[in-house]
């Protein structure tokens, strides 16, 4: 039993490490005619790379990936860096999160170089005018204190989404994202609520008689709001900047249609016999059965190792210990129906209960359903055409 258990672990081995050995397919991206690879399909249920030619000056390529059919909130990411200190004429991607069989898909590539001074400098007083106007919008001031619209979480949200959407076109080398706003902003916004307006003229120096001394407060605050606010942005928008140059979008584009397959069982099972017997007996008997899996072995690994099995046992000569024939409804044969699990990729552990008929000594024939437990070997019968796995 040793040794059989070594053997499995051997093969399993080997075969992960032919997996992690398979080459990756390469999809071709053409800039000028505007194809991805040359139109067909794009690969389903693997990794691949996305590779193309680009100018010396692009240092970063952005691919964005959804199912057309959902929100861009569902897209995956992936980023290709130029090496530092070298000019590269071509990029490659690599697609790690595998797209699904024959669906559409919306994919985007983006292409950024090194932004100029003057593109930052833009972008930044576009920004710090819009956040501006969002916190003069939401603000009143009452008699009780200074008053915001938003709660304190919905202003950090929509103060990121600003950011995030003045800098759409936008990207630091490294791909990241703007990381939001710090707690400093947040201790700033709940320092409103310990104001006191009736102390305004107090708290605000070189007031006139003529100058409102609530208005004056409120009017510092959100200066020293707007302070903190912009100095976290400025963090983001650093010299070093990338700004998008060219882009390219393919919407509702196919993947390929992974042929479909029947797994079927060959194995040796027990079945559990009791009923109207003395004590309880197991008999034996080869099977033959189909597996239906529960989930799809690329996106949902472990529950692609379960499934439903059912089938029948081929022995026609299977009898209890008091020499009772035991048959069932499939050619005179037993059937069985249970639940499977996959080890070492093509060996099932299967247990579940079967529908039997025992021919007793007197003439009758009682049908039961008796728990079994089986151990078989996995093949799988692929349908139709297309690439198989």
């Amino acid at each position: 039993m040793k040794k059989l258990l070594v053997l499995f672990l051997a093969f399993n081995l080997l075969n992960q490490n032919s997996w992690s050995q398979e080459a990756l397919t390469t999809v071709n991206l053409d800039l000028i005619q505007n194809k991805i690879n040359g139109g067909m399909p794009l690969p389903s249920e693997e990794k691949f790379y996305i590779r193309g030619a680009i100018p010396r000056t692009i240092e970063l390529v952005k691919v964005e990936i959804y199912l057309s059919k959902k929100s861009s909130k569902t897209e995956n990411i992936y980023f290709w860096k130029a090496p530092f200190g070298y000019q590269e004429l071509a990029f490659q991607a690599l697609i790690d999160e595998p797209l699904r069989s024959n669906e559409d898909y919306h994919v985007e590539i983006g292409f950024y170089q090194k932004a100029g001074k003057e593109e930052v400098e833009e972008v930044r007083r576009l920004i710090q005018t819009n956040l501006s106007t969002y916190l003069t919008t939401i603000t009143s001031v009452k008699k009780g204190g200074i008053h915001f619209e938003d709660s304190d979480e919905q202003i950090l949200s929509n103060l990121e989404q600003i950011v995030n959407a003045g800098a759409y076109y936008f990207e630091l080398p490294n791909g990241m994202a703007f990381p939001g706003f710090s707690d400093l902003t947040r201790k700033k916004l709940q320092q409103r609520k310990k104001l006191k307006m009736g102390k305004a003229k107090f708290n605000v120096s070189g007031l006139s008689e003529a100058d409102n001394a609530r208005g004056a407060y409120a009017r510092q605050y959100l200066g020293e709001l707007e302070a903190i606010i912009f100095s976290e942005v400025d963090q983001y928008l650093s010299t070093n900047l990338l700004a998008r140059v060219d882009e390219k979008i393919f919407q509702n584009y196919p993947t390929e249609k992974k042929a479909n397959s029947i797994p079927i069982n060959l194995g040796y099972g027990a079945i559990s016999l009791s009923k109207n017997l003395p004590q309880q007996e197991f008999v034996y008997s080869p099977y033959v059965g189909f597996s239906f899996p529960l989930g799809n072995r690329t996106f949902a690994r472990f529950m692609s190792n379960m499934s439903i099995s059912t089938g029948i046992f081929l022995s026609g000569d299977i009898e209890n210990s008091i020499g009772e024939r035991i048959s069932g409804p499939a050619f005179s044969r037993p059937v069985f129906v249970g639940l499977g699990y996959n080890f070492f990729r093509f060996i099932r552990l299967n247990a579940g209960g079967t529908f039997l008929t025992t021919e007793q000594i007197d003439g009758n024939n009682v049908n039961a359903f008796q728990p079994y437990v089986g151990l078989s070997a996995e093949f799988r019968i692929w349908l139709g055409f297309g690439n198989k796995r």
